[in-house]
């Protein structure tokens, strides 16, 4: 296995240790429209995206091989 696929990997476990931190924001818990419910939903958005990107480039990552 490739170094640049082991970090991949490596960086997409601290994604999903980070989602699972702020999986489950919701108003009843955090309150609506507050600063803290909105930093939550922003960071699911933006960890959502980079898991994507990851997971893709993994992938490619895998072909080559």
């Amino acid at each position: 296995m490739s170094i640049l696929l082991q970090k991949l990997k490596k960086r997409l476990e601290k994604v999903e240790k980070h989602r699972e931190k702020v999986r489950g924001c919701s108003p009843l818990t955090d309150g609506w429209q507050t600063q803290r419910y909105a930093k939550k939903s922003r960071d699911w958005d933006v960890l959502a995206k980079e898991k994507n990107e990851l997971l893709i480039k993994i992938e490619e990552e895998q072909l080559k091989y």
